[in-house]
């Protein structure tokens, strides 16, 4: 019983040295957001340069989102999308190791020492997730808008702009996150990158094919020569056939991803009416270590059909 209240007390701790690092993180950020700001309306209204300002104490050093959102997204190779601000990764971390760790230590009496080793990596997988999925998210915008910005920079060329005034129209007039990627673009070529590597780079950070598409295509109009806006009309109307295409397939496929969701729900809805009907019927399963290995077992056959299923279904709805 003592060890019981010692372990609540240390979750309650953990828990109460996470929410306050998630306040100061979001105080300091706020912060630093207003005085990035006070910064540009000083130079707007022509006040003294900071740089030249008489020196001031040094902020401390902090963990800012980009930083963070770093060690999260490891192995990532794209992360333009990624939005999330540190406080909200820690919290999350936060949440996800007192849960596991309750999860693991209380309900399936694994020793404290794995039960943390479980709430460590679900403190890593779970921001990690949401980061996945913000990035998802932009990659799915910039796809749908895509190709309205290609036809914007199409009817620029047609006018009689070049493709530089284009691209930094795009970057100013275009939905996020295309406006984005193009005013990065613009403001590489406003250093004095030349094209072809500025348009290589940001192919590259992008990662995705309709923008690597658009690079080569415009590459090789500038190397070679030709009607640019026709190809740029031609590349847009490929993108939303290509899009059509894959909305009529994850149509198509409704019906088999509306039956995994409900096969992959089932067993947990059976263990719920179970411990509600007859309790007993699964004491086995948490106080035998044989019953322990097969919750184990199935838990990680759930996730891993379910990955499959999900893999199986991206690839078909995938053009």
């Amino acid at each position: 019983m003592l060890l019981t209240l010692i372990l609540a007390l240390v979750l309650l701790l953990a828990a109460a040295t996470v929410l306050f690092l998630a306040l100061v993180v979001s105080r300091r950020s706020r912060r630093a957001l207003e005085n990035r700001v006070d910064l540009v309306f000083a130079a707007a209204k022509g006040e003294e340069d900071p740089a030249f300002a008489p020196a001031k104490d040094p902020p401390p050093l902090t963990l800012t989102g980009e930083r963070l959102r770093g060690i999260f997204a490891v192995w990532i190779a794209h992360r333009w999308g990624m939005r999330a601000d540190a406080a909200k990764l820690l919290l999350l971390a936060g949440v996800a190791l007192i849960v596991f760790w309750l999860a693991a230590a209380w309900l399936l009496h694994l020793p404290y020492g794995l039960a943390a080793l479980a709430g460590f990596a679900a403190s890593f997988v779970l921001p990690r997730l949401v980061l996945l999925r913000e990035q998802g998210r932009a990659e799915k915008q910039f796809t749908n808008f895509f190709p309205d910005a290609i036809d914007m920079g199409g009817r620029m060329l047609r006018a009689g702009l070049p493709i530089s005034s284009a691209i930094r129209t795009i970057g100013a007039e275009a939905p996020p996150p295309v406006n984005g990627v193009f005013k990065s673009l613009g403001d590489q070529l406003d250093i004095g990158i030349p094209f072809e590597e500025a348009l290589a780079a940001t192919a590259e950070r992008v990662g995705l094919p309709d923008f690597r598409f658009f690079s080569v295509a415009v590459g090789l109009q500038r190397a070679t020569g030709g009607n640019l806006a026709t190809t740029l009309e031609i590349l847009s109307d490929i993108m939303r056939k290509r899009r059509a295409v894959g909305l009529k397939a994850q149509a198509t496929t409704a019906e088999v991803r509306v039956s995994a969701y409900i096969l992959g729900s089932m067993p947990f809805f059976v263990t719920a009416v179970l411990l509600l009907v007859q309790p007993a019927y699964l004491t086995p399963l948490l106080t035998d270590p044989r019953g322990k290995f097969i919750v184990g077992a199935a838990i990680v056959s759930l996730l891993m059909g379910f990955l499959i299923m999900r893999r199986m279904m991206e690839r078909a709805v995938r053009v």
